[in-house]
């Protein structure tokens, strides 16, 4: 394997776990708020109510993430397909 595949192999990898990362992001956002409500609840004895606003509260901010860094990532595809077709405006 010649050192620019080997370069490109790792490039995509690190790209797949960017994305694997970005796409999680609401998941992560649901549970981990989710289980703050859960203690706040829990605590409180106030049933679920805070467990289910807290969690749609993770989901809408995760996807908020989800969204700008999949923007971000787009451009920065965007950015560097432009410069490996000689692009001489960038």
């Amino acid at each position: 394997m010649s050192d620019e595949s080997k370069r490109k192999a790792s490039e995509n990898r690190a790209r797949q776990a960017k994305a694997w990362s970005i796409a999680l992001d609401p998941v992560y956002g649901m549970l981990g708020m989710g289980a703050i409500g859960y203690g706040i609840d829990y605590l409180a004895n106030t049933g679920y109510r805070w467990t289910i606003i807290l969690a749609l509260v993770g989901l809408v901010v995760g996807f908020y993430r989800f969204i700008k860094e999949a923007l971000d990532l787009n451009n920065e595809q965007v950015k560097s397909s432009a410069r490996t077709d000689g692009d001489p405006d960038t």
